[in-house]
């Protein structure tokens, strides 16, 4: 049978139904990665995945926000009640309404707590390599035989301190002793690639790293110890070892890992971008917190001195989302997670729908989206846009036809509703005309989600 009709110049196609809430991905080229991922973004959340979602918000808290804290560094929790800070030189404690002095003239450096549990008393540890004090909720104790490192973790119901490449643990049940022979015990990390910067316990086993290094003591006490043979991965900062329900996770040089078994695998392969680019001059201020089902690794990135960017990791999904916003600590109290951040203001995080009142800025834009075969021609008519845009929110979409290069149009501006959004945005006749690819971008500000977007396809024949 033949068809003697008239040629039509279009063939009209459905178009893709897109889901785009599948984080970042700049591992691969704009080509390349999948169109429910994006090649930058800011200030997503995987909460309505596979919609694309903002993130929710943070809320000052501990009365923060005031000159309380003038120089954070460090911040920890007593017996998951309420924290402790270092602010410059002095140690505090929060006791429900205000901050009381635990400790003065310290160092004015980072530090580290830890808690430590003995059958009649709870103490607070804290260590800056040089100062070793410990609370045990009436008064302090000078640990003068303890290790001078930041490096100290809790195991088996004793302290461990790494001070280069020697580990050296206290006597069982006590903050104290460090010198009693046959309980007490110093061990050296014979195939130490350079000095100890981070330590951790977990089911029973020490692991310490240099930043090339890894190395695990296996056993219950000095007359079992051994050490494994060392890992070739290192780690860059104590502060962004992180215990996530059975899980440990470490940021090496350019990568974030997670342990299995005793198996390092990297995670992070997505957002390398960033990881690379964190300054060596600064590394060890990486930092990661937990929360639910989420890691936040917070870093420098670019030319900065202190933590700008903080990067999202779903442990259910593998996903990640960053954030431009910096935190120098982390801590868990209750069910919510707690950051500090450089001007001293403690946040909880995950928290409303806005940042302390400001309304929370946006960012997603695509990979080049191609259609069809690369011989035909496209054209873009229209789009289909299902959103949920709340009254005070804003949203605006752009265009653009080059593959990496700045040069986004606007092509739309949404009008925040009350109720869920089926909007379809017409595009202008000379916008997305014989193209073999195109990008988009939303940004916004306030609560958003978009739960697809589905561009209307016309391929000119040939």
């Amino acid at each position: 049978m033949a068809y003697f009709g008239k040629k039509l110049k279009y063939n009209i196609e459905p178009g893709e139904i897109i889901k785009i809430g599948e984080g970042e991905n700049t591992f691969l080229t704009p080509f390349e990665i999948k169109k429910s991922e994006s090649v930058y973004s800011r200030n997503l959340s995987s909460k309505n995945f596979p919609a694309m979602s903002v993130r929710d918000g943070k809320v000052r808290s501990f009365g923060t926000g005031t000159s309380a804290i003038a120089t954070p560094n460090g911040l920890s929790a007593y017996n998951n009640t309420y924290p402790h800070i270092v602010d410059g030189t002095d140690w505090k404690r929060r006791d429900g309404s205000a901050w009381q002095t635990v400790a003065s003239s310290l160092a004015n450096t980072t530090a580290k707590f830890l808690e430590f549990n003995t059958e009649s008393k709870r103490y607070m540890v804290m260590v800056n390599g040089t100062d070793k004090k410990a609370w045990d909720g009436s008064s302090v104790t000078d640990l003068t035989d303890g290790p001078a490192t930041k490096l100290y973790v809790v195991d088996d119901y004793r302290l461990y301190g790494l001070v280069g490449s020697v580990l050296k643990c206290s006597a069982e049940g006590s903050v104290t002793d460090w010198t009693t022979a046959g309980d007490a015990d110093s061990i050296a990390i014979t195939g130490m690639v350079g000095v100890g910067t981070a330590i951790a316990a977990l089911n029973d086993n020490v692991f310490c790293w240099s930043d090339q290094t890894m190395h695990v003591l296996m056993g219950n006490d000095y007359e079992d110890w051994t050490f494994s043979d060392p890992m070739g991965v290192g780690c860059i900062s104590d502060r962004s070892v992180l215990v996530h329900g059975r899980n440990l996770y470490f940021l090496d040089y350019g990568k974030y890992c997670i342990l299995d078994g005793f198996t390092p695998i990297e995670i992070s392969q997505k957002v390398k971008t960033y990881l690379e680019a964190i300054p060596a001059t600064y590394k060890a201020l990486c930092c990661a917190g937990k929360s639910g089902k989420y890691i936040y690794l917070s870093i420098p990135y670019g030319a900065v001195r202190n933590n700008n960017l903080t990067l999202e990791f779903d442990t259910e999904l593998g996903l990640w989302y960053p954030h431009d916003i910096g935190f120098l600590d982390f801590v868990n109290i209750g069910d919510y997670l707690y950051g500090i951040d450089t001007s001293g203001v403690i946040w909880r995080v995950n928290s409303g729908t806005d940042d302390g009142g400001t309304a929370i800025s946006w960012n997603w834009t695509s990979g080049c989206w191609m259609e069809g075969a690369i011989r035909e021609k496209k054209v873009i008519s229209d789009f289909w846009i299902v959103a949920d845009l709340p009254v005070a929110s804003t949203m605006q979409m752009y265009y653009s036809t080059s593959v990496d290069n700045d040069d986004f149009v606007e092509l739309y501006e949404f009008t925040g509703n009350a109720n869920e959004q089926n909007t379809r945005v017409q595009v202008p006749t000379t916008a997305l005309q014989n193209i073999n690819w195109y990008r988009i971008r939303f940004t916004g500000t306030g609560p958003c989600t978009i739960h697809y977007v589905n561009p209307i396809l016309r391929v000119k024949a040939r």
